[in-house]
C-alpha cells in the first residue's frame, strides 16, 4: 500500500487544525504553490501525496500547472466560483466550499484517494461489469456498449460515490464547468444511458435511484 502524505497549501489554520485530528499520515505544510516542485525533489518518489489547495490564501495559480499534480487533490475556497476554471480539468478531485466540518476531513481524504487510484485505472471491475476507459466500454460477459465520453463520467463518478448522488450533485460535479446545462440535458444524458444498459445488456437496475440519490447497482 503506498504511503500518503498530507500537504497543505496557503493556510497555517488549517494545516494546525488537521495536526490537532491526529490523522494517521504525515502532514506537511507550504505556504505559496511555487513550493511544489522543491517538496517533489526531497521525497521518494514511491511516497503519495494529498494536496489540500486553499484558494483563497494563494497568489493566482495556472491551471496547467495544478493539472501537473498526479496526485489526489482537495481544492477549498469561500467562494464557489474559484473552483469554475479548475473543474475542467481536475474531474476527479474534490471541490469544498468554507467553511467545513473538520471531522468530516479523514472521510473526504481517504474517498479522494480512492477516486484518484480509480481514475489512472484503464480497466476497472464493478462487480460483474467491467469498464474499459480507453475504448469507452462497458461490458457484461459478452456483451458490451460503447459509451459516451459523458456517459463514462456518470459512471465513474457514480462507482466513487458509495453513498450514491443527488440529481444536483451530479450537475455540479459533471457539468459544473457551464453554467448554461439545465436537468433536460442531464435527464436526458441519464435517460439514454439506463436506456442503453437495459436493452444492450438486458439490466434494469444498473443505475437505481433511492429517495431522491442515484447508486450503481453493483
Amino acid at each position: 500500500m503506498q504511503n500518503y502524505s498530507i500537504v497543505t497549501v496557503g493556510s497555517d489554520v488549517f494545516f494546525e487544525v488537521i495536526k490537532e485530528q491526529k490523522l494517521d499520515y504525515s502532514i506537511n505544510q507550504l505556504q505559496t504553490f511555487k513550493e511544489v516542485n522543491s517538496l517533489f525533489k526531497n521525497y521518494n518518489v514511491q511516497d503519495g501525496f494529498v494536496f489540500l489547495i486553499f484558494l483563497d490564501n494563494l497568489e493566482k495559480i495556472k491551471r496547467t500547472e495544478i493539472k501537473k499534480i498526479m496526485f489526489p487533490k482537495i481544492f477549498f475556497s469561500s467562494n464557489p466560483k474559484n473552483f469554475q476554471d479548475l473543474k475542467k480539468d481536475n474531474l476527479f478531485s474534490t471541490f469544498l466550499q468554507l467553511p467545513i466540518n473538520f471531522f468530516d476531513l479523514e472521510k473526504i481524504i481517504k474517498l479522494s484517494i480512492l477516486k484518484f487510484k480509480f481514475h489512472f485505472q484503464t480497466k476497472v471491475e464493478m462487480g460483474q461489469y467491467s469498464l474499459d476507459k480507453n475504448k469507452r466500454t462497458l461490458s457484461l460477459g459478452r456483451k458490451n456498449i460503447k459509451l459516451t465520453e459523458k456517459e463514462q463520467d456518470i459512471i465513474v463518478y457514480l462507482f466513487g460515490k458509495k453513498e450514491g448522488a443527488t440529481k444536483k450533485d451530479i450537475m455540479k460535479d459533471i457539468w459544473s464547468y457551464s453554467d448554461s446545462v439545465d436537468t433536460h440535458t442531464y435527464e436526458t444524458h441519464l435517460y439514454r444511458l439506463r436506456q442503453k444498459i437495459q436493452i444492450k445488456l438486458k439490466d434494469k437496475k444498473f443505475i437505481e435511484i433511492k429517495n431522491g440519490r442515484y447508486f450503481l447497482n453493483q
